[in-house]
């Protein structure tokens, strides 16, 4: 084994990717291909040719030995997957490009056996199947497919998962002296399905090289967030979930999330493992507007949400202060600088200029702009879009941060953009003024710009816009929840929304002044807003025309027509981004008609979830007294059942065969499959 020598790159669509994680790839290794259909000499099995039941079937073909096959002449270890099987010789050669797009779980599993070398016996020449990854004893990944390929570990998972075998016996109760010879061997007892098992715990080797693995993965599969399957909000399962709720999940699996009759990855912590890649939840600016003092006096560098609900809250109020404490403009849901019904998705926080901030959650930064400013001040922009699981609910949504201060400006340059300079591909960083599309994974809690300048006239000061919207209504159907959608597209660019009105029109002439802004704000009128959701067409589209838009409401009858065209042209031309070309790279729908929901109370609420359902589930303790050996019935990847999907060697796709490769990039699976 010692030989192989790590390169760190990983082979995705035919491309190899460096990474600082100790891979050795099927290219450097020819033994470790699993696309191969032949049988392979092993330090577990030097002679497999002589193994009874070995069958050769060509000069290039073995089956493997008792393969758990119909066909005795089975000897194919994995597929193309269906979504690209359209070309691309069945998906067997499927690009990168098109390949990142159908990957959205990584099952992790325990192989049972010895070392890397016994388990890449066991799978290719016993049993006929293959996973993308051995990870051995000391930490080194053998990557054994290229990851556009379906590799047979994860049976209906397959087509849309990668998967990897940690070395690990597993049950410490039926061989406790298992690794007496090689120093031994931490034991953690886990519980999965209601099962206290004593088991070997992973090395630290081994957790190591899985965070530097899924670090790099983060940047090269969009659709693969660091999210882990979950009882209730936050608490991770460890019980079976089932193909029905894990097939729509995204993120980091086990294999006894998918089948009760396996306990893999036993004491593997899936909460604990993605935090730990994903980065610290954050507020986006500091909400006294300088960093706390840690316990040690210095400087926090995060704003990192507090883990007790009311002091949450504390932080929060401080934040809508920032917004509404001099209520001089910016408001959610309306008024972007103070007055009129223009509807605003967002918030304007008052801070100092360069100001640091920050992304709430991990995500990717698809789109951002940076260049000089505007009659109205900065127009820089960063885009994030954010996949996050709440319990069994998928959420999708986008982080806006707008006048910005230039980031290609700044002493210190935000990690997003020192990567995409590094990308030789993205040129695009060194054009001023234009929109970058872009694809850079974001932890929470990174850097991603400072508070520029923004704003008319008098109102002209540092300050940031902060806006959190999604395509489809988050939290409909939800019980015993604060959030009241508001339907406004009937009105356009204008609120017209009765609810909305209400609170703000004091004189009810049906328009919003400045000063009826200000009043319900400095009352704290405004809270009653704060959990709005409303539903309406960004102020970031060219269409519907802004001059026309603002000629025919009654909020501008006294305004010359000329004024107008100066005001769109001096305000709102400068700062618009939301295009067809944009849309479609960062998945957005091109009218631009989207929910909105107010920033602050939108991290507060989420983070509050969280808090609330870890106190309620408790602290997670095993007696190990209590633990005892794998049940009856259940097993590891060692033995048991062959791992191939239902449509394994199919050379029909039904679901798929249909889709362009637009349809791929977009990430679209064929709906009359059960596909979400």
């Amino acid at each position: 084994m010692g030989k192989w020598r790590p390169s760190g790159q990983v082979i995705i669509g035919g491309q190899a990717f460096d990474t600082d994680a100790p891979i050795v790839n099927f290219r450097e290794g020819p033994k470790w291909d699993a696309t191969s259909e032949m049988l392979f000499a092993t330090l577990t099995d030097p002679n497999p040719f002589a193994h009874p039941g070995a069958v050769r079937v060509s000069a290039t073909q073995w089956t493997a030995y008792d393969a758990d096959h119909k066909s005795s002449t089975f000897t194919k270890r994995c597929q193309g997957r269906p979504a690209l099987r359209h070309k691309w010789n069945f998906g067997m050669t499927a690009p990168y490009e098109a390949a990142k797009q159908v990957i959205r779980q990584f099952m992790i599993h325990h192989d049972g056996c010895a070392t890397a070398d016994m388990c890449w016996s066991v799978a290719q020449n016993e049993r006929g199947l293959s996973v993308h990854f051995l990870c051995d004893n000391d930490g080194t990944l053998y990557q054994t497919l290229d990851l556009a390929l379906e590799g047979w570990h994860g049976s209906e998972l397959n087509p849309s998962s990668i998967g990897v075998e940690l070395c690990n016996r597993g049950d410490a109760a039926k061989e406790p002296n298992y690794y007496a010879k090689t120093g031994g061997r931490d034991v953690k007892p886990c519980k999965v399905n209601n099962h206290t098992i004593k088991s070997f715990d992973f090395t630290r080797a081994q957790y190591d090289a899985m965070k530097r693995l899924c670090r790099a993965l983060l940047r090269l599969l969009p659709n693969l967030p660091a999210e882990y399957p979950q009882s209730s909000p936050g608490v991770q399962s460890w019980n079976t979930i089932g193909y029905g709720g894990i097939s729509r999940f995204s993120g980091y699996v086990g294999h006894y999330h998918l089948t009760d009759n396996k306990w893999d990855p036993g004491p593997f912590d899936f909460k604990d493992f993605c935090q730990g890649i994903r980065g610290a939840f954050c507020f986006p600016l500091f909400p006294r507007g300088v960093p706390k003092k840690d316990k040690s006096g210095a400087d926090q560098i995060q704003p990192v949400v507090p883990d007790q609900a009311s002091a949450v809250r504390d932080e929060a109020d401080l934040l809508y202060a920032l917004n509404e404490g001099k209520a001089d403009g910016g408001f959610f849901p309306v008024g972007p600088w103070g007055e009129f019904r223009l509807w605003h998705g967002g918030i304007h926080v008052a801070a100092a200029e360069s100001s640091k901030v920050f992304s709430p959650f991990p995500g990717r930064l698809v789109a951002a702009r940076m260049g000089p400013s505007s009659p109205i001040g900065s127009t820089n922009f960063v885009l994030l879009r954010h996949q996050m699981t709440l319990t069994d609910r998928k959420l999708e949504f986008y982080s806006l941060y707008m006048h910005l201060a230039d980031a290609t400006k700044g002493d210190k340059l935000p990690g997003w953009l020192i990567k995409a300079r590094e990308d030789k591909t993205k040129k695009a960083v060194d054009k001023p003024g234009e929109v970058w599309l872009l694809d850079e994974p974001v932890e929470a809690g990174a850097l991603i710009g400072t508070v520029g300048t923004a704003g008319p006239d008098t109102l002209s000061k540092g300050q940031v816009h902060l806006e959190l919207f999604s395509i489809s209504d988050l939290f409909e159907g939800l019980p015993n929840i604060p959030w009241e959608t508001v339907d406004g597209t009937s009105g356009g660019r204008f609120c017209e929304a009765q609810r909305v009105i209400d609170i703000i029109d004091a004189n009810k002439d049906g328009l919003l002044s400045r000063d009826e802004l200000k009043a319900v704000f400095t009352t704290g009128g405004g809270r009653q807003m704060h959990y709005f959701v409303t539903r309406h067409v960004t102020e970031w589209t060219a269409d519907p025309p802004w001059a026309e838009a603002l000629r025919q409401p009654k909020d501008f009858r006294d305004v010359k027509p000329a004024v107008i065209e100066q005001l769109v042209a001096d305000q709102i031309t400068p700062g618009l981004w939301w295009d067809e070309r944009v849309a479609t790279h960062a998945r957005l729908p091109p009218d631009g008609v989207v929910y909105h929901y107010h920033p602050i109370s939108f991290v507060r609420w989420l983070n509050e979830q969280l808090i609330d359902a870890a106190e309620q589930a408790g602290p997670r303790t095993i007696d190990p007294r209590t633990a005892q050996g794998v049940p009856a019935g259940v097993t590891d990847d060692r033995a048991g059942g062959n791992m191939l999907s239902k449509d394994a060697l199919s050379t029909v796709d039904e679901c798929n065969d249909k889709l362009t490769l637009k349809d791929l990039v977009q990430g679209f699976e064929a709906k009359e499959c059960g596909n979400p």
